[in-house]
Order: C-alpha cells, then sequence, then structure tokens
C-alpha cells in the first residue's frame, strides 16, 4: 500500500507547485493590465484635456517669468498674487457689485442680439433679393469700429446700464445675423432636391430643412459674436462708466494697483473661455446639419 501512496502524494506536490507558480504570474499579468489601462486612462483624459493643460501651462510660465524677473514684476505681478488679490476682492464682497452689473448688462445685451440677429438674417438669407439690397450696407457697418461710436452712445444714453447694453447689443447682433443669412442661404441642395421629390411645400422645406440646417451657423456666429461682446462690454465700462469689471480694472490701473487690475480681465477671460467651449460643444452636436462637401 505504501508503495502505492507515494506516486499520489509526489502528484499532490506536483500539482502544489504548479499551482504555486502559476498564482504569481496571473497576479502579475494582472497588474500589466492594470497598469495598461491606467496609462492609457490617464492618456485619453489628457487628450480631452489638453485645452486645460495649456492654460495652466500659460499661468505657469507668467509666474516663473514675474519671479525671475524675465517679465517686470511691477507690470506683471507673479500670477498667484492675482488669484490672491482675486480671492481678497471676493471675500469683502467688494467685487461682487462690479461683475453682477457687468454680467447684466452682458446677458441683455447680448440675448437682444442672438434673438434680433436670427429674425433678421433668416429673411435675409432666404429671399436673394433681399440679402443682394442689404449685404453691402451690412459689410460696411461690420467693419466700423464700434470705439468710434461710443462717445456718441454715452451722450444719448448716459454712462447707465442702457449705454453698455447698447455696445453689446451693436457688437454682437452682426455676427449673428451674416451667420444665419449664410445658414439658410447654404442649405443643402440635395435635401432641397429630395423634399421637393417627396412632395414638400416651400414652407415645410423652410421650417424642416433650411432651418434646422442653420443651426450650427447661427451658433458659430454666436461664438464670434460672444468674444466681441465681452471685449466691447469692457471697453465702454473702462471709458464711460461708474461701476463694472471694466470700470474697476480702468479704476485700479489709474491707482497702479497692477494685481487688481488683472482679477477683472482674468475674470472676463474665463467667463469668455468656458462660455466658447459650451458653444463648441453644442456646434459639434449640430455638425450633422450641415451640408456635405
Amino acid at each position: 500500500m505504501a508503495l502505492e501512496t507515494e506516486p499520489l502524494s509526489t502528484a499532490k506536490r506536483a500539482n502544489s507547485e504548479q499551482e504555486a507558480t502559476l498564482i504569481p504570474v496571473s497576479s502579475g499579468a494582472a497588474a500589466t493590465s492594470l497598469a495598461h489601462r491606467a496609462r492609457f486612462w490617464l492618456l485619453d483624459v489628457a487628450s480631452k484635456n489638453l485645452g486645460v493643460l495649456g492654460i495652466l501651462i500659460f499661468f505657469l510660465a507668467w509666474e516663473v517669468a514675474s519671479r525671475t524677473h524675465f517679465l517686470n514684476p511691477f507690470y506683471f505681478p507673479p500670477f498667484s498674487q492675482i488669484v490672491a488679490k482675486g480671492i481678497e476682492l471676493f471675500t469683502d464682497g467688494s467685487i461682487w457689485e462690479h461683475m453682477i452689473f457687468s454680467l447684466t448688462n452682458f446677458s441683455a445685451g447680448f440675448a437682444v442680439a442672438v434673438v434680433a440677429g436670427v429674425l433678421a438674417g433668416i429673411p435675409m438669407g432666404w429671399y436673394k433679393g433681399i440679402s443682394k439690397t442689404f449685404d453691402p450696407l451690412l459689410s460696411g457697418i461690420y467693419a466700423t469700429p464700434l470705439i468710434a461710436l461710443l462717445p456718441l452712445i454715452i451722450m444719448l444714453f448716459g454712462l447707465g446700464a442702457i449705454s453698455k447694453i447698447i455696445m453689446t447689443f451693436l457688437a454682437a447682433v452682426f455676427p449673428v445675423l451674416i451667420n444665419t443669412m449664410a445658414g439658410i442661404a447654404n442649405t443643402d441642395a440635395n435635401l432641397i432636391k429630395m423634399s421637393r421629390s417627396f412632395g414638400a411645400s416651400d414652407s415645410t422645406i423652410f421650417l424642416k430643412v433650411s432651418i434646422p440646417g442653420s443651426l450650427p451657423y447661427i451658433v458659430s456666429g454666436m461664438r464670434v459674436a460672444l468674444g466681441r461682446a465681452l471685449v466691447y462690454i469692457v471697453v465702454a465700462e473702462q471709458y464711460g462708466a461708474a461701476m463694472g469689471l471694466g470700470y474697476l480694472s480702468s479704476v485700479a490701473a489709474q491707482r497702479f494697483q497692477i494685481a487688481t487690475m488683472f482679477v477683472p480681465i482674468v475674470i472676463i477671460a474665463f467667463l469668455g473661455a468656458g462660455l466658447t467651449e459650451l458653444l463648441k460643444a453644442i456646434e459639434r452636436r449640430l455638425e450633422k446639419w450641415k451640408p456635405a462637401k
């Protein structure tokens, strides 16, 4: 019997040794797989947030350049000082009324500009006669620097909110109007032919094809209008206001409070970047309506 049990125990030991040697290999493979997954996840996150990385690199370079005196720290204080000053202004509440004033006027002017630009651009894009009649006028007005009209607007409407809303409106309405015209005029010809082959009327084509097809153009126009509106409302507040982020920046510059001067600029920059990315995301969702090239 002893002779029979010996091989069995030997076989058991061999199996145990094989299992023992397999366990580390399995664990190592799992660890390697996990490392690969983590690496791919980090690469995916980095590729989707390159814009954030670029902003961080810019501000880091600003910080280093200022502290090493590559940039004059009097005119370009370290970014950390600007952040500290911003936290101070938010904490003591002195910046809130300026932000509310600026953002309220910007929102009102921008919203009215989008509505007016779309409502005016749709018939101008649909009827070629209207487009040809007013296109030269629109091009001339769009090319006119609005800063030249600021003194007249202030004389007519004063230093309050109305003049800022009008400046925002004038800055934003023409990009939206022109892009809406282009969107309606450039409706995919293949979609129009297909719709007519199914017996669709002009009104149906207008509502079901042209309007949806113009949405990417409208959002693109809003994106251009956004930057112009932010620039001009700040300029309007710097040269003719008693409140607002532009006013706060201008007063701080006159007093040589450079860190305070940069705080409203950084706020406007981050606001513009955030809204632009939002509009870009909406525009990507609407790309399917653009005519094929």
